[in-house]
């Protein structure tokens, strides 16, 4: 009898692909993410991201030729939803004037916006803005959950689902991007519930000084069933990635401050700045809203070693 072939889907988080290398690290970061895309695809039938392929929506053409020669290359390999960084204002009607619109629609890169089937297994995306009662309720418990979503965090409430939440849908399995710090595998009910954290270190969280860059594999033989695995991607010490600057903020940082990624405050303010109507500057709406100097200093100074323009 012959044997049956195993099929094996990597599930990676938050790639943040951007063609401008952050100035807090040594390294060339485009070359550096291409490189980790390229390592779980030559290892894996097909990928799956949770959302933030890209860094910011719309870049140069320059950018988007290198970018599709590395998809082009796995053609038929890569999947994804839509992150709240993918599309302009988060809004799905904007793909063709984003980066990875054109990804797809040159057939490079499969965006799902609904349940789909790969290797006899059902996934079904969740994007960031998507309600509570939005979701669908996986009632025999065999689907895997695909999410752009924050787990039970007060900085973004709306863009979290919660512990009870996650039991009611009663997923067989939930991948989380959207927070880039990794967590340990949570068993909540029905569902184990997987944050790997991102396959990038874009910023300079104390998480990033020590952590291992990872996916998830799953093996199936088509059948529905499935087995999985952590896998370590191969990636230099952050001491070796980082800038001295950087990597010393890096150890000294306040555990206070580890929640909030550089990230996580650009989210905000942009909301902050939708709210004003786009009219004050990024500083003038910070004092309007009487934040700390000291607090200031320290955004201006995430913008600054990021290489990232503070007004």
């Amino acid at each position: 009898m012959a044997k049956k072939k195993v099929y094996k889907i990597g599930i990676i988080n938050d790639v943040h692909l951007s063609e401008r290398s952050a100035r807090c690290r040594k390294d060339n970061f485009l070359e550096t993410a291409l490189g980790k895309l390229d390592y779980v695809a030559k290892n894996n039938d097909f990928v799956i991201c949770t959302g933030d392929l890209f860094h910011i929506h719309n870049n140069s053409t320059l950018f988007f030729n290198t970018v599709f020669s590395l998809f082009n290359k796995h053609k038929g390999k890569f999947h994804s939803i839509l992150g709240n960084h993918d599309t302009f204002n988060r809004n799905v009607n904007a793909l063709d004037r984003c980066t990875i619109g054109s990804l797809y629609y040159t057939g490079v890169l499969d965006l799902h916006f609904k349940p789909w089937e790969l290797c006899g297994l059902t996934f079904v995306p969740v994007t960031v803005d998507m309600k509570f009662k939005e979701i669908p309720v996986d009632v025999d418990s065999t689907n895997i959950m695909i999410a752009h979503k924050y787990f039970e965090n007060g900085f973004a409430p709306e863009e979290s689902l919660t512990r009870d939440d996650i039991r009611k849908l009663s997923y067989k399995m939930a991948f989380f991007g959207h927070d880039h710090s990794p967590y340990e595998e949570e068993f909540i009910g029905n569902t184990t519930l997987i944050r790997m954290g991102s396959l990038t270190r874009i910023d300079t969280q104390r998480y990033n000084k020590d952590r291992e860059i990872c996916y998830y594999q799953l093996r199936t033989t088509g059948d529905g069933e499935f087995e999985y695995s952590r896998e370590v991607i191969p990636h230099k010490p952050s001491k070796e990635v980082y800038l001295e600057e950087a990597y010393e903020h890096m150890c000294a940082v306040n555990v206070e401050k580890k929640e909030v990624s550089f990230i996580q405050i650009g989210d905000v303010l942009s909301k902050l700045t939708q709210r004003a109507g786009g009219v004050n500057s990024l500083d003038k709406t910070l004092r309007r809203l009487k934040t700390p100097d000291a607090a200031i200093a320290d955004i201006k100074w995430r913008h600054e070693i990021n290489n990232i323009s503070y007004t």
